[in-house]
């Protein structure tokens, strides 16, 4: 298909020429470094995965004294780059990437001037093909263009129900920046599965409180279905933070709702067996309190009745993963896209915590691992850094 700039020069009658931005100086800290555009507010245009990207190539930038900063969306960031100039102007913007060794980004503005200023761009396209908006001024030696395996087509929309820009492999992401700054080195990591759940989960299990700064911004889940209630740490957690608050064998009282439920975002049973019933006044409260109440069933023999008997509330089926899916090696790694906190203490998922594992990233074969499975990012490792 051809380029959009093409398209308006021979219907407008006029030469696309190099375009004239009156860019706005922005003091940037580093004197070499590359530029991360974070688009946040775009879904088929939001990439998931620039922490993994910035992981696999830190090091080989630290020997060049090359730095990582970041523009564009305040949302989301991730916390292993260098710098971050979040929420600026276009002409600012534009002042910074004049100024790069490298854009990475979407396919946008930016990446046309990038391209007018010679500096090497890595475009990622999830809605649109690359012909259409590739970074029209840079020559073939200074662009790649990185596009999904589309199904049939890309979406062309504003939201992307198949989310086919994290189909992008971090790894050829990677590469394509070493690539576009000269340096072609491979980077020994090997995409194997993909988490389905994008965003980053923080589950806790109030056993202890601890003060949880880092995810002030957060909603957590407590997880009172994996522990014995700890009535104190439980109302300091729902007193400091939002949360979600997993049930299973009880209900918890009316007194101890209205008492905490501001702070209470959504409240999920999760049941195996058709729960004694409970009455309308306790759902009245809920909704008065403006609090989601969920039955997450994990039996399906009783999700008809439940679905019958409590037909205007929201029943969802859960069936999780319980088995190695038969391409997966135990000898991988894997990337959590959870973390669970009890006490002083963090783990990667529910199945290290059961296991008392701290730091480990290797896959760990087990039916609790595996109900975690759409939270995580599997990978075989090529070498050793």
């Amino acid at each position: 298909m051809p380029h959009l700039l093409k398209e308006y020069s021979k219907n407008l009658g006029v030469e696309a020429n190099l375009p004239i931005v009156n860019k706005h100086f922005y003091p940037v800290f580093p004197e070499n470094y590359i530029v991360i555009y974070n688009e946040q507010d775009i879904q088929s245009k939001s990439y998931a995965y620039y922490e993994i990207v910035v992981g696999l190539i830190k090091k080989t930038l630290e020997k060049l004294n090359y730095s990582v900063v970041v523009i564009g969306s305040s949302k989301n960031l991730f916390g292993n780059a260098d710098y971050f100039y979040p929420e600026l102007s276009f002409k600012k913007n534009c002042y910074i990437v004049s100024k790069a060794k490298a854009l990475v980004s979407i396919d946008n503005a930016l990446t046309q001037y990038a391209g007018s200023c010679n500096v090497p761009v890595v475009n990622l396209y999830g809605n649109i093909y690359p012909t259409i908006t590739t970074s029209y001024w840079s020559s073939k030696s200074k662009k790649i263009d990185l596009e999904p395996e589309w199904d049939i087509k890309p979406c062309l929309s504003l939201v992307d129900p198949k989310d086919s820009i994290n189909k992008i492999k971090v790894e050829d992401v990677a590469s394509s920046i070493l690539n576009v700054i000269g340096l072609p080195v491979e980077v020994g990591f090997k995409t194997k599965l993909r988490n389905k759940t994008k965003g980053f989960q923080v589950d806790v299990i109030p056993t202890k409180y601890v003060n949880l700064p880092v995810f002030r911004n957060n909603i957590i889940n407590l997880r009172l279905d994996q522990e014995t209630l700890n009535q104190e740490a439980f109302l300091q957690y729902c007193s400091n933070h939002k949360c979600n608050i997993f049930i299973k064998d009880s209900l918890l009282s009316v007194d101890l709702i209205k008492n905490i439920g501001a702070n209470i975002e959504s409240l999920v049973f999760i049941c195996n067996k058709i729960p004694d019933k409970i009455p309308d006044l306790y759902f009245d409260l809920l909704k008065r309190l403006k609090i989601r109440f969920i039955f997450l069933v994990r039996n399906k023999e009783i999700l008809d009745e439940m679905r019958l008997q409590y037909f205007d509330q929201e029943v969802e089926y859960q069936d999780p993963h319980k088995e190695k899916p038969s391409d997966i090696d135990v000898s991988y790694n894997f990337i959590s896209f959870k973390c669970v906190i009890e006490g002083d203490k963090s783990y990667k998922c529910l199945a290290h915590w059961k296991k008392g594992v701290d730091f480990s990233d290797k896959v760990l074969d087990n039916s609790l691992y595996w109900e975690e499975l759409d939270y995580f990012y599997i990978y075989e490792q090529e070498n050793n850094d």
